[in-house]
């Protein structure tokens, strides 16, 4: 039968647009008309291989291109996004690494889901050797008039284990870091905050939630309270009043705000996940910090970053420093890399009145991250005449 010229024509149009859209990416590629948000996270885009004979007949530099194109094409962040939310949204499957999705849109991080579980159980024998060197470390510095403290941090998959998938039901949950440091702790009369329990022990009536769907660490709610418990201890410990937060006023989201969202970020999906209602204080400081006030240091893992950043280290601990994972030292690191390992540790404790060690439970087979053997080491180096160590104050 002949087809109408008007029903030909548009067969012809259709056809001109699917061919004009295909090049579109390619256009968008050459001359990046539209401006693309880029993905979250840390990644390096591969870079143009270089052709050699070699790498043409192995098929190395074929694969390289093949990832190079891949990566380069226009619109590259979009399709990224988009193939990550249309396996979230059908098959609850994350593309982040090490992100696990559980029930109700909870993500969490794997390496806590085995911290619940125990999978990652440093044993006693280590456990023990380490709350050792930490109670001689305390004791030293303690004569020294310094306080150092362990904050045992809260982990998420600890504090909601009822959102944690299925696949993992079958697991039997062994002895934990937790645990174990907790026994060490008492046994060996180490100084130490429980944040852990305390956290656990606020789920049922805590006003606002303490930990987010989509992020890693306590939420800027949880955060404000752990400011205003460590502001108490310091002044307790210290017999020195150091300036506490203020709060404003309080705003409320159902979208994760600051860094309540960051595993989400780096899920890099298409779409926000409707999180709890979280709660978002805003403060100031009641003062100033004044030359008298206790200098406070803080070794921690992330767990410390929300609140580093919200100006506890500024204005209530007289701008003491922050050793992220016993590494960059911040502030320093803003404006020049310093690094832990670079630094007089004596001279640098006996700046403080009150050191920090902050820890998740994810991190506890690294408690300290190396600081707590570096200061044993520093003050109990082993004596060449005898087996053990011996003090040096």
């Amino acid at each position: 039968m002949k087809q109408q010229p008007s029903y030909k024509r548009l067969k012809q149009l259709v056809f001109a647009g699917i061919i004009a859209v295909l090049f579109i990416p390619m256009i968008q590629h050459k001359f990046r008309f539209l401006e693309e948000k880029p993905l979250n996270g840390s990644f390096a885009l591969s870079t143009k291989p270089e052709w050699t004979k070699k790498s043409w007949f192995s098929g190395e530099y074929q694969e390289k291109q093949d990832k190079y194109l891949a990566e380069h094409t226009g619109f590259y962040p979009s399709w990224v996004r988009l193939y990550n939310q249309w396996n979230f949204s059908l098959f609850d499957v994350i593309h982040a690494n090490g992100v696990i999705a559980g029930k109700e849109h909870y993500l969490f991080e794997e390496n806590y889901i085995s911290a619940y579980y125990g999978m990652d159980f440093a044993g006693d024998k280590k456990i023990a050797e380490t709350s050792r060197q930490l109670k001689l470390v305390q004791d030293t510095l303690k004569k020294k008039g310094i306080d150092l403290v362990v904050i045992l941090a809260p982990g998420k998959a600890s504090y909601v284990p009822e959102f944690i998938p299925d696949k993992y039901a079958s697991s039997k949950k062994g002895k934990t870091n937790f645990e174990g440091y907790l026994k060490a702790f008492n046994k060996q009369a180490v100084a130490y905050i429980d944040m852990h329990t305390w956290f656990e022990s606020m789920k049922r009536t805590t006003k606002h939630p303490l930990f987010s769907k989509t992020g890693i660490h306590w939420t800027a709610y949880g955060q404000f309270l752990v400011a205003d418990s460590l502001v108490n201890y310091v002044s307790k410990s210290t017999k020195h009043e150091i300036p506490r937060l203020v709060l404003e006023k309080t705003e409320l989201s159902d979208i994760a705000l600051i860094d309540d969202g960051d595993i989400q970020k780096g899920a890099n999906l298409m779409f926000d996940i409707r999180d709890l209602k979280l709660a978002y204080p805003k403060f100031h400081p009641n003062r100033a910090p004044e030359k008298e006030d206790p200098k406070v240091m803080v070794v921690s893992d992330s767990f410390y970053w929300g609140l580093f950043n919200s100006n506890v280290s500024n204005w209530l601990f007289n701008n003491g420093e922050f050793w992220y994972y016993n590494e960059q030292i911040y502030p320093n690191s803003y404006t020049k890399e310093t690094w832990a390992k670079d630094q007089d540790l004596n001279k640098k404790l006996e700046e403080n009145k009150v050191v920090f060690i902050i820890c998740t439970d994810a991190n506890l087979p690294r408690l300290g991250f190396g600081f707590i053997e570096r200061a044993y080491e520093l003050y109990y180096p082993k004596n060449k005449g005898t087996a053990f160590a011996s003090p040096l104050i």
